[in-house]
Formats: structure tokens, sequence, C-alpha cells
């Protein structure tokens, strides 16, 4: 099982030399959600559904959920568009939290020989774990997708098919958050080589964390490096709140999967 943090760490964050160069492209223009800080009260709902989390309780969970959640989809290239669908309602917190836990699972457990695994138990507690470290890594933000909510990460919107017409379908794509020099090696001091603008997705090379830089494909074709800290994840994980008569609810459950 593969938690959000550790698919993050699997896919993107790679140690290796990076490649020297690949064919120049046309950034893709895209939709970005805005960061900030999130409403008080939604700090304060976040944390009660973060505690039922930490007790194990599915029930208090299932509380906290929409009627009606929606899970939004992809796949970690920008190739692949992002997919809305709207399931349940739930007669019981155990298939509210099955079905919240698939939409997390990259690969289900496989039993040893002579033994059984209860698929249903192994995506609750997939969905709980999952739930769990996405508010604890939760950095603020809107999702395009889902208009008026706040979300533990800020969601982006591209059209993919135009993505695969710029090359750019079979690569992992990454933003900025703003306006950023892009550098010849991965030092703040190094040669500045380009700018990077918000708003557009580029072609993600690798991300070495142990110096917080991302490395990427510039649209010349050569790489460019730009601190990680000022970039994001077009297909991240989430977990988005919207507010209704009963305050903030969890409604949209977002992961990309291989």
């Amino acid at each position: 099982m593969i938690s959000a943090l550790r698919l993050t760490a699997v896919v993107v964050a790679l140690v290796a030399t990076p490649a020297l160069a690949e064919k120049p492209y046309t950034p893709l223009p895209a939709e970005i959600g805005a960061g900030g800080p999130p409403p008080a009260d939604l700090v304060e709902r976040a944390k009660a559904v973060a505690e039922a989390v930490a007790a194990g309780s599915a029930e208090e969970l299932f509380a906290f959920v929409a009627d009606r959640p929606t899970f939004v989809g992809s796949g970690i290239t920008l190739g692949v568009a992002r997919r809305l669908e709207k399931k349940g309602p739930y007669a019981d917190a155990t298939s509210a939290l099955a079905a919240i836990g698939l939409t997390y699972t990259e690969g289900e457990p496989i039993a040893p020989p002579g033994k059984k695994i209860d698929m249903t138990t192994s995506r609750v507690k997939t969905a709980m774990e999952t739930i769990g470290d996405l508010l604890a890594a939760a950095q603020w933000g809107r999702d395009p997708l889902v208009p008026g909510a706040w979300c533990t990460s800020r969601g982006a919107r591209w059209d993919a098919k135009a993505a695969a017409k710029a090359g750019l379908g079979e690569g992992r794509g990454v933003y900025v958050t703003e306006t950023v020099a892009a550098r010849a090696e991965a030092d703040g001091k190094a040669k500045v080589v380009a700018t990077l603008t918000p708003g557009m997705l580029y072609r993600l090379d690798q991300s070495d964390e142990e110096n917080g830089f991302s490395s990427i494909f510039l649209p010349n074709g050569k790489i460019g490096w730009v601190p990680m800290e000022k970039t994001g994840n077009p297909t991240t994980w989430s977990l988005c709140f919207e507010k209704g008569q009963a305050g903030w609810i969890l409604t949209t459950f977002v992961s990309a999967l291989l």
C-alpha cells in the first residue's frame, strides 16, 4: 500500500543525474488554483477530522463526509485529463470509506499463499491513513475543478489533448507559484538561464529533495533548476472541503494514479 506522501516520493523525488536536454516545446497554459491561508473555521474542522482519523473512528470520520462525494482522478502525466465522478449515497461508514480507499489505491495487496485479504477492511484502512497524511501535509489552496472548495493542495486544469499535441502528453508536469528564475545548477547563486511564469505547465525532469530544487525542462529543451518551494504538482493527491449548513464537510477526494 502506498500513501499519498510515499507515492509522491516514489514518483517525484528522484535522485539521479538529470537528462542533458529534450526537444524544445511550448509551455502549456493552465488554470492554477490560488493558494492562501484557509478560513479559521475550516482549520478547526480539519483538526476534528484529523482527530477522528487518529482515534481510528470510521463512524466519526464518516460524519464529516458528504452524502454524495465527488472523486477527481487522473494519471500522473499531462496527457491524461482530470475527470470527475460523483458517487453515493453510502449506507454506512464502511462502504463510504472503502470507496474512498479504492480511489487512493495503487494496486491491491496480494495475500500470502493459503491466505485471504479482506479488501473492504484494507481499503478502509487506506482511506483513514491517506486522509490523515493529506491533512498533516496540507498546503491549502483552491482547485478549479471544485469551485468554492478549499483543498489540501492547489489543483490545476489544462487541456490534455493540447498537451499531447505540444509533446507534453507523456511527461510529468510542474508549475511555478510565482515568477521565478531557473538556474543552471541546483544553487540559488548559479547562473540564471530562464525565467518561468505562473499559469503555465512545464515538463518536470526530477526533484532533488536533499538540495530543495526541481530540475525542469525549459522550453528550449535544456535544464533549469528552480526551488521546490516555488513549484507545484498539477497531478497531486488532495482532499477538498466545502461549507454547507452543517459547516465544512469533505466533499471531494482527488488522486492521480500510475
